[in-house]
């Protein structure tokens, strides 16, 4: 990803695509069991990232770089298998802001580990974005009764906010095609594991099996234009603009299932959706604790 501009539309699609599946899982069949279905779509994943063909490493694989991938290919179906699970209890709008709750802890991570450094604006845009998913997980599990759907979007947070970080260096030194390509077919192998050991492997539906396809396509398709964004901006900018995944899970969510959150969580939404815009545009130009690499390619 060569220009800022195309790492800004890259991130924005990729957000677009994200909010997707907190719409998809509403029509996971109960019965066949969220294990399988997050096998199955890590599958169709790993298959259509497999027809990028990706660019020469800009350095050589180390074997730090090999354990974060194969850190990303097992702890990515856990983070799927939690998400899910949470979004199929909470309005899609509100599952995705509890998510984003990882983005604070990415910028704290980046900035613990010296890549990142924050001005004044960025700091308290990211305390307010924070405080409105605070008050949503409070508002939707304490007083909303949603507590188990909000505890399993949390921990998904901590994973991705993990994985995030972690993978940011092998995507930059060795290129996203194939640092997603690796990761998610260790996804599909972890996950195909987990589903024999457990008894739950089972050919359910054409059905079910057409939506992990079609689910796999789109998990693929956002996590190469996350990886590329994040290439050139860093895992601290380029996990802001997942602030912007609730505004699509708000219209998704409203158009084709008729959810849409009550006034006071609309309103600590609003506010989490706006600190993107401040932190991403108060950001210090080439603040970012890694070099943009060139020859990253499609």
């Amino acid at each position: 990803m060569s220009t800022k501009a195309g790492a800004y539309a890259a991130l924005f699609f990729a957000s677009a695509l994200m909010a997707s599946g907190y719409i998809l899982v509403r029509a996971v069949d109960q019965k066949a069991g969220m294990g399988m279905f997050v096998m199955q779509s890590m599958f169709f994943c790993a298959l259509a990232i497999t027809f990028f063909r990706p660019g020469k490493p800009a350095k050589k694989v180390t074997r730090q770089d090999m354990a974060a991938i194969a850190f990303n290919g097992i702890a990515t179906p856990v983070a799927l298998f939690l998400v899910w699970e949470g979004a199929r209890i909470v309005t899609p709008s509100l599952a995705s802001i509890i998510v984003n709750s990882n983005v604070l802890m990415i910028a704290l991570l980046a900035w613990a580990l010296g890549r990142k450094k924050f001005k004044t604006a960025q700091l308290l845009a990211l305390a307010v974005g924070f405080a409105g998913i605070v008050w949503i997980s409070f508002e939707r599990g304490s007083l909303g009764g949603e507590a188990q759907g909000v505890a399993c979007l949390l921990a998904g947070a901590v994973v991705i906010a993990a994985i995030t970080v972690i993978i940011e260096r092998p995507v930059v030194e060795i290129g996203a095609v194939a640092v997603t390509r690796w990761s998610y077919w260790i996804s599909f192998v972890v996950s195909l594991a987990v589903v024999l050991i457990s008894g739950q492997l089972k050919f359910y539906s054409l059905w079910q099996s057409g939506l992990a396809l079609i689910t796999g396509g789109i998990m693929g398709a956002l996590a190469l234009l996350f990886y590329l964004g994040m290439s050139r901006l860093g895992s601290a900018d380029a996990a802001a603009f997942k602030l912007l995944v609730p505004f699509f899970a708000l219209i998704y969510g409203f158009a084709i299932l008729g959810l849409i959150p009550n006034l006071s969580s609309s309103i600590a939404g609003l506010l989490v959706i706006v600190s993107v815009a401040v932190y991403q545009f108060s950001g210090k130009e080439d603040s970012n604790g890694l070099e943009p690499v060139r020859t990253l390619r499609l």
